[in-house]
């Protein structure tokens, strides 16, 4: 979640640059699209590219690039992120002058959804099957590996070294589950980031596919420790816990499911626009997608279970509040987190139907992310399982099981 409410240090600046605890573009400078609301609290130099509809495309260079972040990071009311959009602007050999149409692209769609679904409750059979393979301790025992690394930074060696592991996880679950329709790769996150986002697709079926992800990256660990237990520790684990209880379950779909794990989230969602743009370069369609980003905090042990309302599909997230009535039975309330909170409004921004449940109300999240204290020692592992079945319920009921 890139939506924080801790201030990163910046009086170490340029010796963090000098450590690559930053990654500069070649003319050390960053482009993002950034809310009014973020954007008129900034005081530092920056270039207004263009503007439209309360957005506006920025050029600023690498040390006000951290300064945005402090802001962001900082910030009393609803607003949100900024998307880093330096190697899709780049790329494009956008000018000043036509830079209008390049924002146009990254400004929120009113309506997302083309056609209209009639989302029901299908597998009711089949889902629950799946439920019961559901593993809270091996659940548990992930986590704990994945906060032992001293950062997961997409510029770092550990970064890079996540990544890996999930990728290896999953590729011994279909072993030892003898499956032969399981597919592990990975889209590089551009030139900067040393972390590639994993993607693990699962069925041979060419039909729309249903998408299931979490980021894996955390900020860089040279001001302390930055284990991510929660952000995003919990959804990375949920999304790996889902791999494992399908692998391991006799079922097959007829829809192909993606797992993704996206890098570089904390950066500006660059690792889920590398990730999108592949999947567009392939023409691989994609009928829905949920992504789930902190989901084990519970402030004064409510279990109460939340859905984002903006940026999001909104007849895909009614969906989520029956599959979480029907399988987890566990009360839930909606809530908003801005603009560009997270990797599900890359998909959004591109046309797709995205859906995202999270963890507490919008402020009331877990006040310890992006710091040495986002420890296991704060999280309900109870909390973290019901967002784990409801990545279970999505799958198995949209997925369509072969009878």
């Amino acid at each position: 979640m890139i939506t924080k409410n801790k201030i990163l240090p910046t009086l170490m600046f340029s010796f963090l640059l000098s450590q690559g605890a930053f990654s500069a573009t070649t003319d050390s400078s960053y482009i993002l699209v950034t809310p009014d609301c973020l954007i008129n609290k900034f005081d530092a130099p920056y270039q207004t590219l263009s503007h439209n509809k309360n957005f506006s495309l920025i050029k600023l260079n690498v040390e006000n690039f951290t300064k945005l972040i402090g802001v962001r990071n900082s910030q009393k009311t609803l607003c949100g992120g900024f998307i880093n959009v330096t190697d899709a602007y780049n790329s494009s050999h956008f000018s000043n002058e036509n830079s209008a149409l390049f924002l146009e692209k990254y400004i929120p769609k009113t309506s997302i959804s083309k056609k209209q679904f009639n989302y029901g409750i299908n597998h009711t059979k089949e889902v629950n099957q799946l439920l019961a393979l559901l593993n809270p301790d091996e659940m548990w025992k992930n986590l704990t590996k994945l906060s032992s690394y001293t950062d997961r930074y997409a510029n770092s060696d550990t970064g890079l070294g996540a990544a890996r592991w999930i990728k290896s996880q999953v590729e011994q679950i279909a072993k030892d589950n003898g499956r032969t329709d399981v597919t592990t790769s990975i889209i590089n996150t551009g030139t900067s980031y040393k972390q590639p986002s994993v993607v693990v697709k699962i069925g041979n079926s060419t039909k729309p596919a249903v998408v299931v992800g979490a980021h894996m990256d955390t900020l860089s660990s040279f001001w302390g420790n930055m284990p991510g237990a929660d952000d995003d520790g919990t959804g990375s684990v949920t999304v790996l816990e889902l791999a494992r209880v399908l692998l391991s379950s006799s079922m097959h779909f007829q829809k192909p499911i993606y797992l993704i794990w996206y890098s570089a989230e904390e950066e500006g969602l660059v690792g889920s626009q590398y990730v999108v743009a592949e999947f567009k370069k392939d023409n691989i369609p994609v009928e829905e997608v949920i992504h789930f980003d902190m989901t084990g905090y519970t402030p004064n042990n409510d279990k109460t279970m939340w859905l984002l309302s903006d940026n999001t599909d909104k007849e895909l997230t009614s969906y989520l509040e029956l599959l979480i009535n029907t399988y987890i039975k566990k009360p839930l309330k909606y809530t908003k987190c801005g603009y560009a909170c997270s990797d599900h409004a890359t998909w959004t921004n591109n046309g797709y139907k995205a859906a995202i449940a999270f963890e507490a109300e919008d402020g009331k999240y877990n006040p310890y992310i992006h710091t040495s204290q986002d420890t296991m020692s704060q999280l309900s592992l109870e909390h973290m399982t019901d967002f784990t079945k409801l990545a279970i319920a999505f799958t198995g009921e949209l997925a369509d099981p072969v009878s």
